[in-house]
């Protein structure tokens, strides 16, 4: 089982066995990631409704796929991509700096991503999490033919390749794979599985200096 590393300000409260509910504050981030057919909108749509229960906003660029898709299917998804991924990105940004909880669906292998997301936390001086699911590449693809969507090969094994390294970072130093974040729990698929609610609390209290 993997080890989960948590900061102050996230709890793992294990009320039921085999159960798992993560806490943040409720002006925090969440990035959760993967890479592609790691299980993130199956582990979404779980655990959130539409719209999601307690405000929680839910970033995913399959939500905006899906909305484009049907003015767009005589296009091939190779041909729009591009288009897609710019205008989601700008949405993250926009979100970014809207108030309450929000969780953000991102595979994390993409440097100039990750470092767009934590700076422009940082602007809005909101906390970031991370949740990674960490499954094999095997498992990964397997996942990709469930949803009939499977990325191509150079692309997976760039992913691929540079996830063990960020998972790693993110054990000890989560701060290096998105800047300033400040937690990391790391989930397998089986303790992915497990995870029965991510919630959000008060906000993060701010010490004062006298």
């Amino acid at each position: 089982m993997t080890a989960l590393l948590i900061s102050p300000s996230v709890r793992a409260d294990r009320d039921d066995p085999g159960t798992t509910k993560l806490h943040y504050p409720a002006d925090s981030i969440v990035v959760l990631a993967g890479i592609p057919g790691a299980g993130k909108s199956t582990l979404l749509r779980r655990l959130f409704t539409e719209p999601s229960d307690d405000d929680v906003r839910i970033l995913d660029s399959a939500h905006l796929r899906d909305r484009w898709k049907p003015v767009l299917r005589a296009v091939p998804y190779a041909v729009w991509r591009p288009a897609l991924h710019l205008a989601y990105y700008a949405l993250v940004l926009r979100e970014i700096r809207t108030p309450g909880p929000l969780v953000i669906h991102d595979c994390a292998t993409k440097p100039l991503v990750r470092q767009l997301i934590g700076r422009a936390a940082r602007l809005a001086q909101r906390p970031v999490h991370l949740i990674m699911l960490d499954v094999p590449a095997d498992v990964a693809r397997l996942g990709q033919q469930a949803r009939a969507r499977v990325v191509r090969e150079g692309s997976m094994a760039t992913h691929s390749r540079r996830w063990p390294v960020l998972r790693d970072l993110a054990k000890t130093t989560p701060g290096r794979v998105v800047p300033g974040a400040a937690s990391a729990v790391i989930l397998t698929r089986d303790q992915a599985n497990q995870l029965a609610k991510i919630t959000f609390g008060p906000r993060a209290r701010r010490t004062q200096k006298n």
